[in-house]
């Protein structure tokens, strides 16, 4: 792996955080799974791994309290309907659900986190794709 390149890791990386939520998801007896911002479940096709902070801001693009499976009803379609005072509607829902979740403080240590400038490195995506093995 050491011989890849940087922007094939971090594809590698995409997929891999993407198989380990999946492995870890909540699921009904019909093998849906639940979108937190929708409640409701879905078919796994139609989850998205979805990123609170952008996923351009590297310092956060694979923190646990950053990235979720989130329903493409929520991530694509709700993603285009305006909320006053958010992005969108998406963003409006999000916020809520992640700061209920992960709580006040840890919300605003990755809002802090998302600040910071970091450039991924070989090294530093091998240590993300053994944070997420599965």
């Amino acid at each position: 792996m050491k011989n890849k390149r940087p922007g094939e890791l971090k594809k590698l990386c995409d997929i891999q955080v993407r198989k380990y939520l999946l492995k870890n998801a909540e699921r009904d007896g019909y093998g849906r799974i639940f979108c937190p911002l929708k409640q409701r479940w879905y078919p796994q096709n139609k989850m998205h791994v979805a990123h609170y902070v952008d996923r351009n801001r590297m310092s956060c693009r694979f923190h646990e309290h950053n990235v979720h499976l989130i329903s493409e009803q929520s991530n694509v379609w709700d993603a285009r309907e305006p909320a006053e005072g958010y992005k969108s509607l998406h963003h409006k829902e999000y916020e809520f659900w992640l700061k209920n979740k992960i709580g006040e403080k840890n919300f605003e240590n990755l809002l802090e986190l998302s600040e910071e400038l970091s450039i991924f490195g070989v090294d530093k995506y091998l240590e993300v794709l053994d944070k997420y093995k599965t």
